[in-house]
């Protein structure tokens, strides 16, 4: 099985010889985010955090903590809460009491939005706003209008990331990809969409590089798999995840998602630091 929406590790420790999965591990999500944060001016000094309590977002949470930690960030704040909360205002109090630079949260997207309006609710201020997973999506901007400027996350693909196919026969780049997606379906993709396409190619290279059905030997060509497309690097570890593949960061500009971090990749640079509720 080649996944491509499933990204916490437990998944991949278990010992699975026939399980690969080509989006980056859920330890690396807002790893882009915060390192974006470190590269301005005034650089942020500390981070509060907050997680749904689902495997994925805390392996989320686990990883953004150990990174920003080992990059001179004091977590001041650092907690979870179920992940079937509709009311998290006790966690924006303890978060605006440790008045953090840098606000995080690992969770999906209810928990994103859930979390910014709560943070506005709150007059919560910081100089960035970061969610793993919501700002990627449509339904982000859609709920919060204008208060979704400015806001980050991470995201596995965009459609203006740099990256060209080493193959032909496939589009070989994200806005390719992305106009003839868009001409199909009739709306944008969004990095879902671009690991789900990534999967199947996989299959495809796979089974071109194993010239047979023969499932032992799909899975050894899977486990041998190096070729860029589109999406980015389909490589596989040992334990069948694609470890090799850098996150991208992007941030909701002007009402347009656009991707700012890393620089090799960015189509724009990032705004920051983040205007007062109301100004933005």
């Amino acid at each position: 099985m080649v996944e491509g929406n499933g990204a916490a590790e437990k998944i991949f420790n278990q010992g699975f010889r026939y399980s690969f999965a080509v989006l980056s591990p859920a330890r690396r999500y807002l790893e882009g985010v915060i390192d974006l944060a470190l590269h301005q001016k005034p650089r942020p000094q500390t981070l509060a955090i907050s997680a749904a309590s689902d495997a994925f977002s805390l392996e989320v949470q686990a990883g953004a903590v150990d990174y920003a930690q080992a990059h001179g960030l004091k977590v001041v704040y650092n907690n979870k809460y179920p992940e079937t909360a509709t009311d998290v205002s006790s966690v924006i109090s303890a978060i605006k009491a440790s008045n953090p630079d840098l606000i995080l949260n690992a969770g999906h997207l209810q928990d994103a939005l859930l979390v910014h309006k709560g943070l506005k609710e709150q007059n919560v201020q910081a100089k960035l706003y970061g969610y793993s997973v919501g700002p990627d999506t449509p339904d982000f901007t859609t709920a919060l209008g204008k208060d979704a400027n400015y806001v980050f996350g991470g995201a596995q693909w965009s459609e203006s990331v740099k990256y060209h196919a080493d193959r032909a026969g496939f589009y070989r780049t994200a806005p390719e990809y992305a106009k003839a997606f868009a001409a199909v379906y009739h709306h944008r993709p969004d990095y879902h969409n671009a690991e789900s396409t990534a999967t199947c190619l996989a299959f495809q290279y796979a089974i071109e590089n194993a010239g047979t059905l023969d499932p032992e030997k799909v899975r050894d060509a899977l486990s041998k798999l190096d070729v860029t497309t589109f999406y980015g690097l389909l490589k596989f570890d040992s334990r069948g995840l694609n470890v090799y593949k850098p996150m991208v960061t992007n941030q909701i500009q002007n009402g347009k998602l656009v991707t700012v971090w890393p620089a090799g990749l960015a189509a724009a640079k990032p705004q920051y630091p983040t205007p007062p509720w109301g100004q933005r």
